[in-house]
């Protein structure tokens, strides 16, 4: 800069103080317009302008009579307003030693008089101007105009501090909010070239946010989140800006990247959100975790960066790992996920995506196959194969795992009415999963399929978890004598690894169990795991249920299981899961007996 250009004593305050309400390059505002049309009829000028004075340029955040945005702080009239809280004028600027040699007084746009209003803050620091320009010499404004000039400064200053509050400023916590960590990181970059420490802190998880708000209210979610700002604002520096980037996350910017200073706030941190937040006399049990992700300016012209930080937060608190840092390896695992639940809404819809497998089910002490289990498969046009193990834990996060349910229910049923018109009688297992047995549709849905078909609902068997019924109990135990009032045979899937396991057996009106594969496979060689099993075969027969054991792969384990009690069995040793057509082949060839 011109060393001859005059600062203000408070120069970096007030270039913070921009850099703060973001006026360096802003955006086009309406009212501003309106402003300097009204000031240019009201005086009788050609110009008007709201400026802005930078650490080196002057810019326009609005104009009449220019059609130029920005001059070298150097040649602006504008640099000399701000150094007073008065107003600044200039009746004849060829006759000022200041200005006569001004390329905007020797060219374009040829100013002759000035009159510019300081635009100052609470504080008293003067960002720019609104000024008046005429191309002619003119007299000093009198007291009355001098006072319509200071009101309209006024006025763009209120407007200034609404554009803040509308568009950089959380309203419900006073925060700045996402779009202005994006800004302030855009400027941050835009004069340098060293990475910076990105924090996001997680403090309490959406679906509990979301919990929160079904019981006891937005007001209460809103005041929770006040105590959450009040106890980080107590112990990160002042002059850390927090920024609320989603309904649960705030955010925070290091300079300093330092790894010993960074992890000694990070623990300061962690420490205050120990003890419950108490809002309303109610204690609420935070979980916090921090992402960090280390910023450069070549990852910062991305705008995936946001996405990233809020990936690591989340790690961090479903991991309780206190913080962790950002990393690409689970963030592409997490987009995969994302892909896939798009993709699996699409192949729904689709003809040649989805398909069932079916893996027999025999009967032990006659190696007869009566029923079989109906099994999903995917495959991707362009991912290929996709495991179910991988799609369907996905899927039940979401609704989604309800249309799963339905397809294959549809497709289950349409199967079983195919053999069954050709002489086969096989009855086809499904598996359900709890977020189908939460409400009625599904059995609605099972009812009316097997009323279209003509379907016996004997040639139909339900499979589910124990983890269903640990949900809404009632709501299932409904659901499941509807099913079994319809005929349908239930079976309760991975039976000895869920919750409840023999407490509940007396009052579902299920009659088949299927012990899981895991006590199966490890029968043979751990004496602990073969107790488990006689004992839980012994028990569900005195109880009266069909037991299957899953996961039979050598003979040894068949024969068994067969000695043990078990009724049918499961696993690669009789058959894999195979397509209709595959089954069918598998069936005449007449499986081996064991």
């Amino acid at each position: 800069m011109n060393n001859s250009v005059p600062i203000p004593a408070n120069e970096p305050e007030r270039i913070a103080e921009i850099q703060q309400l973001c006026l360096i390059n802003p955006e086009p505002d309406c009212a501003f317009d309106k402003i300097v049309t009204l000031a240019a009829e009201l005086f009788q000028v050609p110009i008007a302008l709201i400026s802005i004075i930078d650490a080196h340029r002057q810019w326009f955040s609005a104009s009449i009579g220019l059609t130029i945005s920005e001059t070298p702080r150097e040649h602006s009239f504008c640099n000399h307003a701000i150094l007073s809280d008065e107003l600044f004028m200039v009746s004849d600027a060829t006759q000022d030693s200041r200005f006569k040699d001004n390329p905007l007084v020797t060219g374009e746009p040829h100013i002759r008089f000035y009159a510019g209003a300081p635009l100052l803050t609470h504080q008293g620091l003067g960002l720019g101007s609104l000024c008046i320009i005429d191309t002619k010499p003119r007299p000093p404004l009198d007291d009355h105009q001098i006072r319509l000039l200071n009101h309209l400064a006024e006025l763009v200053m209120l407007r200034v501090e609404t554009l803040r509050n509308l568009n950089f400023v959380d309203l419900p916590t006073g925060l700045f909010n996402r779009p202005r960590l994006e800004r302030d990181i855009s400027v941050f970059f835009s004069d340098k070239d060293v990475p910076v420490t990105l924090v996001a802190v997680d403090v309490v998880a959406p679906r509990i946010l979301n919990d929160i708000v079904k019981a006891l209210g937005y007001t209460f979610s809103e005041r929770l989140m006040l105590l959450i700002r009040d106890r980080l604002q107590a112990v990160v520096p002042e002059n850390l800006k927090l920024y609320r980037i989603s309904p649960t996350r705030i955010a925070f910017m290091l300079a300093d990247t330092a790894t010993e200073a960074a992890e000694t706030l990070y623990r300061h941190i962690l420490e205050a959100f120990e003890a419950p937040l108490v809002c309303d006399t109610i204690p609420i049990q935070t979980q916090i975790g921090l992402g960090i992700l280390i910023l450069n300016r070549e990852k910062a012209c991305s705008t995936d960066w946001i996405r990233s930080l809020v990936s690591a937060a989340d790690d961090a608190r479903e991991n309780n790992a206190g913080w962790e840092m950002y990393s690409p390896r689970r963030d592409h695992a997490q987009q995969r996920a994302f892909r896939l639940l798009s993709a699996l809404t699409i192949a729904l819809q689709a003809d040649d995506q989805l398909r069932l497998y079916f893996q027999p089910k025999i009967e032990l002490a006659s190696s007869e196959c009566t029923s079989v289990e109906a099994l999903i498969r995917w495959r991707h046009p362009t991912l290929g194969d996709i495991s179910p193990g991988e799609f369907i834990p996905l899927a039940e996060k979401t609704f989604l795992i309800r249309s799963v349910s339905l397809w294959v229910l549809r497709a289950a049923i349409k199967q079983a009415k195919a053999w069954q018109q050709q002489g086969l009688n096989l009855t086809v297992a499904i598996n359900v999963s709890a977020a189908d047995l939460d409400d009625e549709m599904f059995t609605d849905t099972l009812t009316a399929l097997l009323k279209q078909h003509d379907l016996p609902a004997q040639r139909l068997e339900v499979e589910f978890t124990e983890g269903a019924l640990i949900r809404q109990t009632e709501v299932v135990q409904h659901q499941l004598e509807r099913i079994h009032n319809l005929g349908i045979v239930i079976a309760i899937d991975d039976f000895g690894t869920g919750y409840s396991n023999w407490s509940y057996l007396r009052d579902i009106p299920a009659s088949v169990v299927k012990l899981d594969q895991s006590f199966i496979r490890n029968a043979l060689r751990h004496e602990k795991d073969k107790r488990i099993v006689k004992a839980m075969i012994r028990l569900a027969k005195e109880m009266d249920y069909r037991v299957v054991a899953e996961g039979i792969e050598t003979e040894e384990t068949y024969k068994l299981m067969r000695n043990w009690g078990c009724d049918e069995g499961q696993g690669y040793l009789m058959a894999r899961p195979m397509p209709a057509i595959a089954l069918l082949e598998w069936l005449e060839s007449k499986p081996l007996q064991y």
